[in-house]
């Protein structure tokens, strides 16, 4: 591919020459959710009802029609560039989540483990800046492809999604004026303890990544720092090339004795809550 082609795919449409970033868009109110008869109750550490909501009206009952419309989803979809390979239904639960359920959180920043190419990681701080002024988007990777791996869990091997820029992120980052959005290179292992020490606390945690040491890593390091109620987010354990991604979470259900709020679009935990 010839280099400038690579980077104009990499950073997306280009804003104008001159063109201020789009201002964010004025919350329209949250999406409404289907009304269903489980009752709002905490069995097994997760609301049944709240993942039945998000998780049957999504694919049954016409709620993505009505986030697809949702003024605010659009503009940040618009952000993220088209540099995603979330799948429509899993950014719209993302969407479902910062939008309807952070306010009842004791935090709302959110970090990402595994950003690629930072899509998902601009859609997200677009969200938040219209709905949490303050919180912030931690976005974690190396910005040069996957790490080692352990070849008997993982199909995935090193290397792979190296094809990213952080400097072209950041560059879209600040055209869009998006200064919610903190870009942190590295292993995981070597960056989040930093974090830490600066006293962060997350209302969402959004594991996307293909591979058992990092999936590993992310949610046990990561559940300690989670708010009261906060939303432990895979992407791949669903995904048939990330076997490794599913034992992560399968792992955490057995050691903390909990269970999923959501199988679809994608697995979804809460932290912390006990049944009652």
């Amino acid at each position: 591919m010839h280099p400038l082609r690579r980077l104009r795919r990499l950073l997306g449409p280009r804003l104008a020459p001159g063109a201020r970033p789009p201002a964010p868009a004025a919350p329209a109110g949250p999406v409404e959710l289907p009304q269903i008869g489980t009752p709002a109750t905490i069995v097994g550490g997760r609301s049944p009802r709240d993942g039945y909501q998000r998780g049957w009206g999504l694919q049954h009952a016409g709620l993505a029609d009505r986030v697809a419309a949702h003024p605010l989803y659009r503009a940040a979809v618009e952000a993220s560039g088209g540099l995603s390979l979330l799948v429509e239904a899993k950014r719209m639960n993302l969407f479902l989540l910062l939008t309807g359920y952070g306010e009842a959180l004791d935090a709302r920043d959110v970090v990402e483990f595994g950003a690629y190419r930072g899509g998902n990681a601009l859609f997200m701080a677009h969200v938040l800046r219209a709905t949490a002024p303050g919180a912030k988007v931690y976005a974690l990777d190396t910005f040069a492809g996957m790490p080692a791996v352990d070849v008997a869990r993982d199909l995935h091997g090193p290397g792979d999604f190296q094809d990213t820029s952080l400097s072209d992120l950041a560059a879209r980052r600040d055209a869009l004026g998006l200064d919610n959005l903190v870009l942190v290179q590295g292993l995981f292992e070597d960056t989040f303890p930093g974090l830490v020490a600066q006293g962060a606390r997350f209302g969402l945690a959004h594991i996307d990544c293909d591979i058992y040491s990092g999936a590993k890593y992310a949610v046990e390091a990561v559940w300690p720092r989670m708010a009261q109620g906060g939303y432990v987010v895979f992407d791949d354990a669903d995904t048939s090339s990330c076997i490794g991604a599913t034992e992560a979470a399968e792992d955490l259900m057995m050691a903390r004795a909990i269970h999923s709020e959501q199988v679809w679009p994608h697995w979804v935990f809460r932290a912390h809550l006990a049944d009652g």
